[in-house]
Order: C-alpha cells, then structure tokens, then sequence
C-alpha cells in the first residue's frame, strides 16, 4: 500500500474484509473523496486491460484482459457495496444508540444480547466513544457504559466484519472500562481491564491507533498511581506512534498528558516545553476543554518555575475561557491558580482571600485532598512572613476536618507530619513542598506510603 493511495491488492482485501482498522478507516475516506489520482491510475489499468484498436489481439491474451476487465469491474462493485453499507450502518447508529440508551440500565443488557439490530460495529464503536466521554462528568455511567460496550462487541458478527476488527473493538471497549474504572478509584479493576486490551490487541489486527489508544490509557492508569516518570516514558512510544500515523491532534494530545506527568513529578522546565509543543498540534476547536487544560497547566509550571509574570501574562490572554466552562471545578481552579501567581509575586494579601476563599470552598463541597494541597499553599504563604502562628492554627484545625472528608488514611499520616511540625515551630517550606509532592502522587493511589527526607 502506497503512502498516499491504496494499491489494487489493497483494495482487494478492502473488498473481502480483510485489511486492518486502521487501513479500512484510510481506504472508506480515500475512495470517497474522489481522489483523481486513484482515477487515473484505475483508468490507466483499465486501459491496459483492453487490448489496443489497431491491433489484432491473440485470441488468448484478449481473452485473459477481458476477464481481468471484468474482475476490475467486479473489485469496484464490491468496493461500492461495501462502502453503501458502512455508510447506512453508520448513518443508522446514532439514532440506534439514542434509542438503546432510553431504556433502563437493567433492560439495556437484554436488549444487546436479543435484538440484531443493536448489534452493529457502528453502535459499538459509539456506545464505547461514550463511555469515554462520560468519564469527563460521572465515572459511574462511564462504567456502565463501557461494560455495556464490552457486552455488545462479544455478539459482534466476526464473519461479517471480519475477526481482527471485531478483536480491536473488543481490546478498546476493555481499554476504556478500565479507564472508567481508573476515573472511579478502582485501580485495580482498571490494571486487570487493560491488561484484557492489551491480550486482545496482540490477536487482532495489529492496528497501531489501537495500540497508541491503550498505550495512552495505560499511561494514565500509572500518572493515578504516582508512577509519573514512568508514564512520561511510555507516552514517549505513543507519541511515536501518532507521529507515524500522521495524527497531529492525537500526538499534541499526548505531549500535553505527558508535560503534566513531568510536572508532578518535579521537572516543571521541562513540563513547559512539552506542553507549549502539544498545544501547537492541537486542532484547539475540536476540543476546547482540553486546551483550557493545558494552558491553565502551563501557567501552573510557568509559576512553579519562578517565572511567575510569565505565568501572570499567560493567564491574561486566556482567561475568558474559564467562562466557556461554568462549573465549580473549573471556577476554582483558576482562583487557585491566581492566588498561587499572587504568593509568588509578593501579593500576600491578594494571595491570603484567594487561597482562604478555595480552601473552604473545597471542604463545603467535600473535596478534602484538594482542600489538603491548598492548605499547604496557604501554609507556605504563612511562613514567608514569619507568622508561625497562624500556621499552628491550620495545623491544628486541618485532621479534624480532612478525616471527615475524602483524604486517605496514608494522605492524613502526612498530614499528621506537618502538624507535629507545626507544633514545635519547625514546619519549613521544604517539608511543605515534600509533603505536596507526595499527595500529588498519592491522590488516587493510598497504598504509597510518605516518607519525608532526611534533614
């Protein structure tokens, strides 16, 4: 198969279901667009396939052209099937999907398991793509979408699809309810459903969006488990691998995932490269959350670099957009991030209502870890100015509080650490920033165990 148009040997197992995802999805797209390349080039073999006017063909040769003429002919007839049913099937899905999602979630099992016609790749790749999505606002429904995906994919017609397709879509749907499972604090689950993509991925048709798809959720799965180094290496490969395939908003995507890992993990100069990179490749239009996201990030890691007018200025030139988003979340996420930017620029008082303002919103919604991570902040600001005092006071009033909240057990034990500090006057701003260090990484991941340095 040529870079750029499919060969006639292509579009031979095209017809016959037998390429992989990733060349179905190029071929479908490529033949609709009426490229005058691959026009030429049928003409071309058409034209040598009869035998020239002025000739008088061997009886045997006009025979084999002219049965190789009406293979040709047959090839596009089939192509042409093919390609009026993938877009019927497609077409159909969406209503088909809205109509299975009306039911119950106890009737929707039994209808995937009876009725034929929900039983379409076209559904399941939708149904699955909404699973994803759902993990944005409500990891429960992510979930139970994506194990209702799962379901649908096992009574998928491998005969008529072909049994590679019906594998990758089978990998991704276990890919995803593992990353529904990861977004629901279920890391295990998440390990297990993944590890099923990945066994499945190996059976099927080697498809390498797929491969990248898993790789990337992988990723995420060790960023929850405070393993960020390793899953800025591994997205390293995934990037490769989207650069391959010539999927720039993909590879941005990724970049930007892998920049935040980097971050956290202490390495904020380098988070700024890679993030400034990914948000070059985006198509910002096609999603504007994430590219919120990863501006708001880069102006955290900008700030945390000391290069806080910087950060102050970036902020300035997007920060209409938080109103794109009217949630609380992302309301007080940039109230965070300004009075982080007001501490280091020696704002105190602007950074003190900031901060004091987030943290009780945080604890009134029951966000204890974030409330935790702001109360450090706070407690950073406190310190600055020698008021030793008021750091007692949030020491003191914080374990009360966070053990009625989401805070784990080995997150309150850290905690625990910089109140005995904070009694005894020797909370510094080190065992501050070790003590947030080790949250960031913990959050979704109470087995790891703080562990301050030595003096």
């Amino acid at each position: 198969m040529d870079a750029n148009h499919p060969d006639r040997q292509t579009l031979e197992r095209f017809a016959q279901a037998g390429v992989s995802a990733a060349e179905e999805r190029w071929i479908e797209s490529h033949l609709r667009s009426g490229c005058r390349v691959c026009q030429r080039e049928v003409d071309h073999l058409l034209g040598t396939l009869s035998p020239a006017p002025e000739a008088a063909p061997v009886p045997d040769a006009a025979d084999a052209a002219e049965a190789s003429f009406a293979s040709w002919k047959g090839l596009f007839a089939q192509l042409e099937q093919r390609l009026a049913l993938v877009t019927a099937e497609r077409r159909a899905a969406p209503p088909l999907l809205a109509e299975l999602l009306g039911y119950p979630p106890a009737e929707r099992p039994v209808l995937v398991r009876q009725c034929r016609r929900f039983q379409t790749l076209a559904v399941c790749e939708q149904l699955v793509d909404a699973s994803f999505e759902a993990g944005f606002h409500d990891a429960g429904q992510s979930v139970e979408l994506a194990e209702l995906g799962l379901l649908l994919a096992g009574h998928l017609d491998a005969g008529h699809y072909g049994r590679s397709v019906v594998l990758d879509l089978q990998a991704r749907a276990w890919a995803y309810l593992g990353n529904a499972r990861r977004i629901a604090f279920d890391l295990a689950g998440a390990e297990e459903a993944l590890n099923q993509a990945e066994g499945l991925a190996e059976s099927g048709s080697a498809d390498p969006l797929e491969e990248a798809r898993i790789l990337d959720l992988r990723a995420s799965l060790l960023g929850d488990q405070g393993r960020f180094e390793q899953a800025a290496d591994l997205l390293d490969l995934v990037i490769d691998i989207y650069q391959d395939l010539h999927e720039p908003h993909r590879q941005g995507r990724a970049m930007i995932s892998q920049g935040v890992f980097l971050g956290h993990a202490g390495w904020p100069e380098e988070a700024i490269r890679q993030i400034r990179k990914g948000l070059a490749l985006l198509e910002w239009e096609r999603e504007p959350r994430l590219v919120l996201m990863a501006r708001h990030n880069l102006a955290w890691f900008l700030n945390d670099c000391e290069r806080s007018e910087e950060a102050l200025r970036q902020l300035a030139r997007f920060r209409h957009t938080y109103r794109e988003f009217p949630d609380a979340w992302t309301e007080l996420r940039l109230a965070w991030l300004d009075g982080r930017i007001a501490a280091r620029l020696g704002r105190p008082g602007e950074a003190e209502r900031s901060l004091i303002e987030v943290r009780q919103r945080f604890l009134a919604e029951g966000h204890g870890y974030d409330a935790s991570l702001v109360t450090l902040d706070l407690a950073q600001l406190y310190l600055q100015q020698g008021r030793n005092a008021e750091v007692r006071e949030l020491a003191a009033g914080m374990l009360a509080v966070f053990l009625s909240q989401d805070v784990h057990r080995q997150a309150v034990a850290a905690l625990t650490v910089f109140q005995q500090a904070a009694e005894l006057d020797r909370a510094t701003p080190l065992l501050l920033e070790e003590i947030a260090a080790y949250l960031r990484r913990a959050r979704r991941n109470p087995r790891l165990r703080f562990e301050k340095a030595a003096a």
